[in-house]
């Protein structure tokens, strides 16, 4: 008996972690958001893109910026109203942005147009945050 008290402690824990990670990446995402656009070389630089390919490309990394903005702004804010449908789908959103973007940049490190470490760091932050809005929309679910 005290084992299921336990396990519905950890759950109950487990579940206050999960919803803090999701509003703490949200504010995350937003950051590097404003990271990309106030200086739009630095990401395709850790990338390994030379400076003048990442010089010309600067206007892109800006578009990715906001999207990283919006995300992490609708997210953050949906998250902390309470809204389960508005919160579900920022989710949703992000986790499909994510999920996209480590596909792209493991495909792109496997052909050898990324640096390998960076390009393995940047899937693994991407998948990472895959991992945590997946826990987040399984426990709104169970919830």
């Amino acid at each position: 008996m005290r084992l299921s008290s336990g396990s519905a402690l950890q759950s109950r824990v487990l579940s206050r972690l999960a919803g803090v990670t999701a509003a703490h990446l949200a504010l995350a995402r937003s950051g590097a958001g404003v990271s990309m656009i106030t200086q739009p070389t630095v990401l395709p630089r850790l990338l390994g893109v030379d400076s003048a390919s990442a010089a010309t490309m600067a206007w892109s990394t800006r578009m990715l910026g906001a999207r990283e903005i919006a995300l992490g702004l609708g997210a953050f804010t949906a998250l902390r109203s309470g809204d389960g449908t508005s919160s579900r789908l920022w989710l949703l959103a992000g986790l499909f942005s994510d999920g996209v973007d480590a596909l792209a940049v493991a495909a792109g490190t496997a052909r050898g147009r990324l640096h390998p470490v960076s390009g393995a760091a940047v899937t693994a932050v991407a998948c990472g945050a895959v991992v945590v809005q997946l826990a987040e929309l399984r426990d709104r679910r169970a919830g």
